[in-house]
């Protein structure tokens, strides 16, 4: 695993970014809360940079950007 952050446009679920053969994808997990386990939701598809992958799926902290 390469990184993690929260979603912009969803707070309750976190990408972690993994790069592979010089490509880059994310896991989209749901967060775990008191009643329930944190659960893998969606694979992105492989993108050339970690940089287009955040630009598809924004971290939190860009807002306004």
């Amino acid at each position: 695993m390469i990184e993690k952050y929260p979603l912009q446009k969803e707070p309750d679920k976190t990408m972690f970014v993994f790069e592979k053969n010089g490509k880059f994808y994310g896991h989209i997990v749901k967060n775990k809360t008191e009643k329930s386990v944190a659960k893998l939701v969606f694979e992105t598809v492989k993108y050339e940079s970690v940089e287009l992958l955040k630009s598809e799926y924004p971290p939190q902290d860009s807002i306004g950007n």
